[in-house]
């Protein structure tokens, strides 16, 4: 915004505002529109309700995250838990991959509704038009950096459309609810973890 900005009635202020937030959601909707139209919002979730698939497709341990999910939320979890990942390469590789299937065990029991929204949003997030005209990260997923994503997250946190804001808090929180779900981070949010009486009183929560 500039200080021209100052000669601007309130109401017309106001009214071209609506407007605009009025414009990008109906482009946003045409372009998922689009999105599907190419066939990029018509892939399933791994849990085919028609089958199952065999042991060798690379989906085959994951409930509802592709290929092209995990590839995306490769790139994108080093700058979503930036100060809690391990910097020791393995480590940090073993920290990812067991927090996105966190996620993915997730999604899977978030029921149909919350799963549709998120598959709209990595959709949108894997369509190159969508991925270069929204979200602005111009290198395929496998190729962006952690400066890369963290940008991509700031521009959608700090957005002015609350559609953004909303797709930017829809992944932060899941992404910490997997992480934080995991027992060998409890220290990190200062959680002494279940007590043992509960153990002794519900054991099967060790099965968890």
């Amino acid at each position: 915004m500039t200080d021209q900005q100052i000669h601007v009635s309130p109401d017309l202020s106001r009214r071209g505002f609506l407007r605009m937030g009025a414009t990008a959601g109906v482009t946003l909707i045409g372009i998922s529109a689009l999105a599907g139209l190419t066939g990029c919002s018509t892939r399933r979730p791994v849990t085919d309700p028609a089958g199952t698939l065999p042991e060798t497709h690379p989906d085959s341990d994951w409930r509802f995250l592709n290929q092209e999910d995990r590839v995306l939320l490769a790139a994108l979890m080093p700058a979503l838990l930036t100060p809690m990942l391990p910097q020791e390469g393995s480590l940090r590789e073993q920290a990812i991959t067991r927090t996105i299937h966190d996620m993915d065990t997730a999604l899977y029991f978030m029921g149909p509704p919350n799963q549709a929204e998120f598959r709209q949003l990595f959709d949108l997030l894997h369509f190159t038009p969508t991925r270069l005209s929204v979200a602005r990260v111009t290198s395929r997923w496998e190729n962006v950096s952690e400066e890369q994503a963290e940008a991509f997250l700031q521009r959608w946190r700090d957005s002015g459309f609350a559609i953004l804001n909303n797709a930017y808090l829809g992944l932060v929180q899941v992404t910490n609810a997997a992480w934080f779900g995991n027992p060998d981070h409890y220290a990190q949010m200062g959680y002494p973890g279940i007590p043992d009486y509960l153990y002794e009183a519900l054991p099967q929560l060790r099965q968890s």
